[in-house]
């Protein structure tokens, strides 16, 4: 690659990349919904004051001020232990119309110009013969283009159990309205299909979406496996894909292991070229395609695993520094991310300098963990160390033994 194509593909990446993971923006949406209801009926189901508001996913209380303008949502998760994580949500009521519209404005939030979460919430009804149109209109602060979509998959998750409980009594939505997020994901991951095909052809397109699927999914089953409610997944064309956590983790442990189980269920990826290599077995077509998978995967996760934020192995790296050198996190993780750079300059590889370039504005953000996580003691970060190089080795043997498959 020469000097000049290989700055132009870096740029173009880099800013792709930024795009996604640092441009931010307040977020403001609008959705609607019709419920086979009377408006009389639809409002005692939204408004904050009166109303009964257990429709609401992890509502624990509802408690309207005694001035009558104000209101406080209590929510909590119940993990697998038993243990809950909760939040609160405070409100001031800026406009209410009885049987039509309720406003309300978050409180109790520091920096809020800053803040990345719902801020402003407004419902109004409009009655249309025996039905009632909602719309819903939210504003959050500054979010990255993953949280705007996730924004919108709650909005129209809110949406969808407000439907079912005033039509069913059932605040869990069934058929259509109950897959709302599933139909979000599934349309951002055949977006990205479509762009991986286009840039790869399709063979190779396809293999690479259904191990980017296999990478994510393992995201999800760590959730599960240290308690998480699942979480979500949202796709994005000629990137890749990004599973988000329903709440914070309490461990900076959870926080590691849920960042290599993409690597991790991904070995399974691998199985398939390591028993036709050793048992020499299968016809040539299927040992092919079992040596394409090898090396896309390995080539997947290997990118995935470099100690650079916010890939995996930089949200690794960072739980251990911030378990052991809580006060040189920012550093360390700029001294990783010139190094990338570095070395997508001496190989000319675009993808790591670009990849350098949002790491180093991811870490401008990083330092010590939150007052209130569990720290790693010296053997739970020599254990994860030892289980990310393990994977991160085993991803190189399969890049290097069948990247030349790929490339034949």
């Amino acid at each position: 690659m020469s000097d000049w194509g290989f700055v132009f593909i870096a740029v173009i990446a880099a800013a792709s990349m930024l795009l996604v993971f640092n441009w931010r923006r307040p977020v403001a949406l609008t959705r609607t919904v019709v419920i086979q209801k009377p408006i009389d009926e639809v409002w005692r189901s939204v408004d904050h004051i009166d109303g009964d508001l257990s429709w609401q996913q992890h509502l624990d209380l509802h408690e309207p001020g005694p001035d009558g303008e104000s209101v406080t949502l209590s929510h909590s998760m119940k993990r697998d232990d038993g243990s809950k994580v909760g939040w609160v949500l405070q409100f001031r009521i800026i406009e209410r119309i009885a049987g039509k519209l309720i406003r309300l404005h978050r409180t109790g939030i520091d920096g809020l110009k800053t803040d990345d979460r719902l801020l402003e919430f407004s419902i109004e009804l409009e009655p249309r013969q025996d039905t009632t149109l909602v719309r819903l209109c939210e504003k959050w602060g500054p979010r990255s283009l993953t949280g705007f979509a996730l924004a919108h998959m709650d909005a129209a998750q809110s949406l969808a159990r407000l439907k079912s409980w005033c039509e069913t009594g059932n605040p869990e939505p069934k058929g259509r309205q109950g897959w709302v997020s599933f139909t979000i994901s599934a349309a951002s991951l055949m977006a990205t299909a479509a762009a991986f095909s286009l840039l790869m052809g399709w063979e190779i397109g396809v293999i690479f979406v259904g191990l980017l699927v296999l990478h994510e999914l393992g995201h999800l089953i760590s959730f599960r496996m240290i308690g998480q409610p699942w979480g979500k997944i949202i796709f994005m064309p000629f990137l890749g894909g990004v599973a988000v956590s329903r709440v914070p983790h309490l461990r900076l442990a959870d926080d590691a292991f849920c960042a290599i189980m993409g690597a991790g269920l991904s070995v399974i990826a691998l199985v398939p070229a390591i028993l036709v290599t050793m048992f020499d077995v299968g016809s040539d077509q299927f040992r092919h395609a079992a040596f394409i998978m090898a090396a896309i995967a390995g080539a997947l996760n290997l990118l995935n695993l470099l100690p650079v934020f916010p890939l995996d192995g930089g949200r690794v790296l960072r739980a251990v520094l911030q378990s052991l050198l809580p006060g040189h996190v920012r550093s360390a993780m700029f001294f990783m991310a010139v190094a990338v750079a570095a070395a997508g300059v001496i190989y000319k590889n675009p993808i790591l300098a670009a990849i350098a370039v949002v790491a180093f504005f991811q870490s401008t953000r990083l330092g010590p963990a939150r007052s209130d996580i569990v720290r790693m003691n010296g053997s739970g970060a020599l254990v994860m160390s030892v289980a990310y190089l393990a994977l991160a080795a085993a991803h190189a043997a399969a890049l290097l033994a069948f990247w030349p498959s790929l490339v034949i």
